[in-house]
């Protein structure tokens, strides 16, 4: 273990940033922090040794395109509001994979420091084991929001950084990976931290989305954050058993996101699922009164996709208001899949082969029909 000496003299510095800004909040549990530097200390690692950012291959960029291009095109709505609204800060929004490589960036690069432009680029590793503690890395290894400021930094020369950074989930709870916003050489007059956590609720919460065979259910015990970062979302399947969970649905269910996972919707509140698959869309939205397990009195609005209804969703964008979907009825695909190849080649025509345009109308990338054409073409070989 680090010497307690040093440890207490590294503490009592970190803490001392606590006072530079009124929002910056004495943390709860230093322990996460601690952690960090103690693993850096393990790894062999020094804090005089001056970090270099690495270069990245372009092989590299076009792999993180096709592994994440899904989660950067989710995550864009909310990373979009936040640059836009940092614009004059100087400071960079960042998705990271759970790997700790970044996957996306956004800033006023005429108003961001070099230095963090460069540190900052698409491809680059900023895992704990490249450059030590920061605070996208221990949102990746403690999956809770954190912040890095300054001497929180392990290595000397990284310290000028100021990061705040919380995890993203997938519904099922696996680690997808991270959001963050860094800033250099100053910390930021206004609460990052809470700009952060919103968004990455935000950014889970568009990973829910409703099928022919899975409900989405939203509740809150106040009807009118209901449809806002604040309420509890579940995806549920056709046997009643929970399949995804967002984190206020953890806090108001009293239990853990992974202890929801295949739990009976009946053993949760007190009602029962039993026919709603089949009613109309319209008879599902209506709002309910529900309690929970605990006791807990909450509104809810149940979303589903029913099976006559699959052939207008495609990647959960309703397409029955598009001018270009009405020009081309299709009849119900035989899985999720099919219905997707289907409404992209539809396009495609429609579009005289154009795949910017395609893309751009459905709500996905280039790579994604780039793949989809190819696994339908080596499908009919």
């Amino acid at each position: 273990m680090i010497s307690t000496p040093e440890l207490q003299a590294r503490l009592q510095t970190v803490r001392g940033h606590y006072r530079i800004s009124p929002w910056i909040l004495p943390r709860e549990d230093e322990a996460p922090l601690l952690r960090s530097w103690q693993r850096c200390r393990d790894a062999g690692m020094r804090e005089n040794e001056r970090i270099s950012f690495e270069l990245v291959s372009r092989s590299l960029l076009s792999t993180l395109d096709d592994e994440h291009g899904t989660l950067v095109h989710a995550a864009r709505p909310e990373t979009e509001r936040l640059a836009q609204a940092l614009r004059g800060t100087g400071s960079a929004v960042l998705m990271f994979n759970a790997r700790g490589v970044v996957i996306d960036r956004l800033c006023h690069e005429a108003a961001t420091p070099t230095i963090l432009l460069h540190a900052t680029r698409k491809g680059v590793n900023l895992s704990e084991r490249c450059v030590g503690t920061n605070a996208p890395a221990i949102a990746l290894a403690e999956g809770m929001p954190y912040l890095v400021g300054r001497d929180a930094h392990f290595f000397d020369n990284v310290r000028p950084f100021f990061c705040v950074a919380a995890p993203i989930d997938a519904p099922d709870g696996r680690r997808l990976g991270a959001l963050d916003i860094t800033s250099y050489d100053q910390v930021p007059g206004f609460d990052v931290f809470s700009l952060v956590m919103d968004a990455a609720a935000a950014i889970e919460n568009s990973l829910f989305a409703p099928g022919p065979d899975r409900l989405l259910v939203h509740f809150h015990p106040r009807q009118e954050l209901l449809g806002t970062p604040m309420e509890g979302l579940l995806q549920v399947d056709a046997s009643g058993l929970v399949t995804g969970a967002n984190r206020q649905a953890a806090r108001l269910l009293c239990t853990p996101r992974t202890a929801l996972q295949g739990m009976a919707f009946g053993a949760l509140f007190d009602r029962r699922l039993h026919g709603l698959f089949a009613q109309p869309a319209r008879q599902r939205a209506d709002l309910v009164e529900m309690q929970t397990h605990v006791g807990l009195q909450v509104m809810a609005r149940f979303e589903g996709v029913a099976a006559q209804d699959g052939a207008h969703k495609l990647l959960g964008r309703d397409l029955r208001s598009s001018s270009l979907a009405q020009a081309m009825p299709m009849p119900m695909p035989a899985s999720l899949r099919t219905l997707e190849c289907q409404a992209i080649e539809r396009t495609l025509a429609a579009l005289d082969g154009n795949v910017s345009a395609t893309a751009k109308a459905l709500g996905i990338s280039r790579n994604t029909i780039y793949r989809r054409r190819q696994a339908l073409a080596g499908k009919a070989g």
